[in-house]
């Protein structure tokens, strides 16, 4: 597979761009938590550095690296990297977020990329990281067992009103 997780450079606007398309009708959270339609690119670009260094974040937010899956020229998915944990990404988050866009999924994408955000934590130092996912989300539970998750519990989530599957994998 010849998919490259990275983060997005000044070169990516019209493939981030198109890639937006493709998460229509689903939050757009899924696809990136900063960006809105009008935005500035390069405002984006840096908001997102600011992120990575921890700088200036709002008061519920930890720094992290967005990451995004390219394959070839286009983008297929995301991975947002938490480099800590607070009381909520405790909860429902993780350390690591994921997501693919529709018409790329059931295709191994999601694997590949959570294979590549282990090896981004595994370099950053990381020991462990925790991983959440909904409990009726079978194919997202069953990469994150693939990768050595231990499941640590199961929750109710008030904000989504669904059960959530918190695990852990040792890097």
């Amino acid at each position: 597979m010849n998919l490259i997780l990275r983060q997005l450079n000044e070169n990516d606007e019209q493939a981030f761009l198109e890639g937006a398309k493709e998460w229509g009708g689903e939050s757009p959270h899924w696809y990136s938590f900063i960006w809105k339609e009008g935005m500035a690119f390069k405002d984006m670009l840096e908001i997102l550095h600011k992120e990575n260094e921890g700088i200036d974040l709002a008061p519920d937010r930890v720094p992290h690296t967005m990451l995004y899956g390219f394959l070839d020229s286009k983008i297929v998915g995301r991975v947002s990297v938490r480099h800590e944990l607070n009381d909520y990404l405790r909860k429902r988050g993780g350390h690591i977020g994921y997501s693919v866009a529709k018409r790329f999924r059931n295709k191994g994408y999601a694997t590949e990329m959570v294979r590549q955000a282990i090896e981004f934590c595994k370099n950053r130092g990381m020991k462990s990281i925790m991983i959440t996912c909904a409990d009726n989300n079978i194919p997202s539970w069953k990469i994150i067992e693939r990768f050595g998750g231990t499941l640590q519990d199961q929750v109710w989530d008030e904000e989504e009103s669904e059960m959530l599957r918190r695990y852990w994998i040792t890097i």
